[in-house]
């Protein structure tokens, strides 16, 4: 019996899902989209599969997925973008199907080094500030009984706190290895993997994915590979890909080596760090032995270097300053050459670059001397030593490439804001790496999500990925219809009455204030959510709850406010546009600010619109155009997200009723957006539309 067949039975109408599932409900676009991953996994290929809300994908894909590894004994991975959905498919959906089919399965989930705990790390944090203190107790009592180590999973009362100290206490992606440490029993990443080697169907995160091209063993080698939330793989893909270098990266590394600076009286951190430690434990002890002059040494000179290295890397920095900032978002200036960055003054850079180097060398000289003590404590203490050595390296390396900017096929900036001054350099494009180092690793891969075509047409983020019969990983398409009676649960408005962006959205923001229902307005720029922020405070009644984002918290925080309001505005950028859930009266209106186009003068936009001019492309139809409506259908996807939601979309843009391009973005609306002129006039028929909405599902 084929896996489709095999697939159709377990969701037919007196199948295990029937009989086991929690409020099991047959939708046949979700049995339709399984049997199609289902003939994937089994014959191999690649698959485009776009599911809208309402579907099921999830479980569309676990169903044939699971039968696959239990049946054939072939690993497949499923890849998430966000932790908080990979968690939701290893501790809930894919336990109660395996419930409902009465079968077990080995399975685990495996998350990005940086996610879990290292207890040396732990053992040597005091943390700088006493009010940090109950947080780390917290955490070494948590250790105890922790069986993954998985820092998603901590819960404190201080979670802006725990924000800070995470970094420190976490695994070091780049630093801690096999070779650097030597805690293998105890490291939770090693316990993580030995038990991701041992499932047959394992839950990742895009980060791992995209790491694992590179780093071999980073994951187990599997036959099947499913991506979830695919539209963003290629925007995960360039972040695991870029480069940067900040003067907070090397404050944190001066800080790990210790320096006068920490030496607070009535601080636990007085003992000053590594070197202190090194100077306090080891030097006495190498003293007595032929090496010992040499380095205690190498350990003083290291100690009398990092007032000189301080002080080079931040003439370097002031160097490479952008001005004092002029607001509380990034600015962004790309740069081509070392000349452009820097112009002839190359001394703070050489300077810096030589003390990478040093402390490079200088940690690794000591950390072989400790290692031949032939004591654990020795042992201990080289493997930090040689992991601090790895991270100045690793910096040195990145600076020198950063300030090369000689590199084609990257694109190069600096950018200033509330983290201070930042180098970076990126590819061009992902799709060689996940073409080659990603997807073709699979002899079968399903690539969903809820939006992966604009305009029926697959072929923008086929190309993004690299996948496609020029690039030798051909794919086949599937589009599931929409579950949802959308056309009797939506209103769709384009407003037309002119001025300024934030006139016109606070102006129809306000209007539709009056109907008491949740709005979500989303802005393309954090300056344009400011103004209109601005006049809304202005026009709205005090007593009308406004959150902004990052002016009153995080997304995360704001959208659980957002939830539990009624009447409230969230005004979002970014991050709102897509990966969040408002079902029933949480949200009823959204406000799109302005067609979702990328800025033409960031880095990467700018530079792949010259490599496309170069080529005889049109940067704006072949680039802007499809990118701009998968975002917007991301955004206009947050309203209806069950079948007895309803709610109306106001696009605040005219160019969706008289650009020439415009259609490609109507066609992305699930109902015809009507024109309205009048702010009061369109909010007045919107009330209309959702009161009598309102009114039939009461009468039923």
């Amino acid at each position: 019996m084929t896996l489709a067949r095999r697939v159709e039975k377990v969701f037919a109408e007196d199948g295990p899902l029937a009989r086991g599932w929690p409020r099991y409900e047959r939708r046949d676009a979700q049995v339709a989209l399984s049997i199609e991953i289902a003939r994937t996994l089994e014959h191999g290929g690649v698959l485009l599969a776009e599911a809208p809300t309402g579907v099921g994908k999830s479980l569309a894909y676990l169903v044939p997925a699971a039968l696959l590894s239990r049946e054939s004994g072939g690993r497949v991975v499923v890849a998430t973008c966000t932790r908080s959905l990979q968690d939701q498919l290893v501790e809930r959906d894919l336990p109660a199907l395996l419930e409902a089919l009465g079968v077990s399965l080995p399975s685990a989930r495996l998350k990005g080094k940086q996610n879990y705990l290292c207890t040396r790390s732990l053992e040597l944090e005091d943390g700088p500030a006493p009010d940090e203190a109950e947080l780390i107790e917290s955490l070494r009592g948590w250790s105890l009984t922790e069986t993954e180590g998985d820092l998603d999973r901590f819960e404190c009362d201080d979670p802006e706190g725990f924000r800070r100290l995470r970094p420190r206490i976490a695994t070091d992606p780049a630093a801690c290895t096999a070779l650097t440490c030597r805690r293998g029993r105890e490291c939770f990443w090693t316990r993580a993997r030995r038990r991701a080697s041992e499932a047959q169907l394992l839950i990742v995160n895009h980060a791992l994915l995209s790491l694992s091209g590179e780093s071999d063993g980073l994951l187990p080698e599997f036959d099947a590979l499913i991506v979830d939330e695919a539209h963003r793989l290629e925007g995960v893909l360039l972040s695991q890909l870029e480069r940067s270098v900040s003067r907070q990266r090397f404050e944190d590394l001066f800080r790990l080596l210790g320096s006068a600076r920490e030496r607070r009286a009535g601080n636990a951190r007085a003992r000053g760090g590594l070197l202190a430690r090194l100077r306090g434990y080891a030097a006495p002890l190498l003293a007595r032995r032929e090496s010992g002059e040499g380095v205690s040494g190498v350990l003083d000179r290291l100690v009398a270097r990092i007032t000189e290295a301080r002080i080079d890397s931040g003439r370097l920095f002031d160097q490479l300053s952008l001005g004092p900032a002029t607001g509380p978002y990034a600015r962004r200036l790309r740069y081509q050459s070392t000349a452009e960055l820097l112009g002839g003054e190359l001394g703070a850079l050489e300077a810096t670059l030589k003390h990478c180097n040093e402390f490079a060398r200088g940690l690794h000289h000591v950390a072989e001397a400790m290692g031949s003590m032939e004591s654990s404590r020795g042992e201990e203490f080289s493997a930090e030593l040689d992991q601090v050595s790895a991270r100045w390296t690793a910096l040195g390396s990145d600076l020198d490439e950063l300030t090369q900017a000689g590199e084609r096929d990257r694109v190069y900036w600096r950018s200033s804001g509330g983290r201070g001054l930042e180098l970076h350099g990126t590819p061009l494009t992902a799709a060689d790496h996940a073409r080659r180092l990603v997807l073709s690793r699979a002899r079968a891969a399903v690539l969903t999500s809820a939006t992966l075509s604009a305009a029926g047409d697959f072929s923008f983020l086929a190309g993004r990925l690299g996948i496609g019969t020029e690039g030798g990983l051909p794919y086949e398409v599937a589009i599931a219809p929409s579950p949802f009676p959308l056309a009797r649960q939506m209103r769709a408005y384009v407003y037309t009455g002119g001025g300024d962006e934030a006139d016109a959205v606070s102006q129809v923001v306000a209007e539709l204030a009056r109907s008491g229902r949740n709005q979500l307005v989303l802005f393309t720029a954090h300056e344009r959510l400011r103004r209109a922020r601005e006049k809304l405070l202005d026009r709205l009644p005090p007593s009308r709850l406004l959150l902004a984002q990052e002016w009153d918290g995080p997304a995360g925080l704001l959208a659980e406010r957002f939830r539990a309001a009624r009447g409230a505005i969230l005004l979002g950028v970014q991050s709102l546009w897509e990966g969040v859930d408002f079902p029933g009266e949480s949200l009823e209106i959204v406000v799109v600010a302005k067609l979702p186009f990328s800025v033409p003068d960031e880095p990467l936009v700018e530079a792949r619109a010259e490599r496309m001019r170069e080529r005889g492309e049109d940067p704006f139809m072949g680039d802007a155009v499809p990118d701009a409506v998968l975002r917007f259908r991301q955004g206009i996807g947050r309203l209806i997200r069950r079948a007895d939601d309803r709610g109306v979309v106001v696009v605040c843009d005219v160019r969706l009723a008289s650009a020439s391009y415009r259609r490609a973005f109507v066609d992305a609306l699930p109902v015809a957006a009507v024109p309205w002129r009048d702010a009061a006039e369109l909010a007045d028929d919107a009330a209309r539309f959702l009161g009598r909405e309102m009114g039939i599902e009461e009468g039923r």
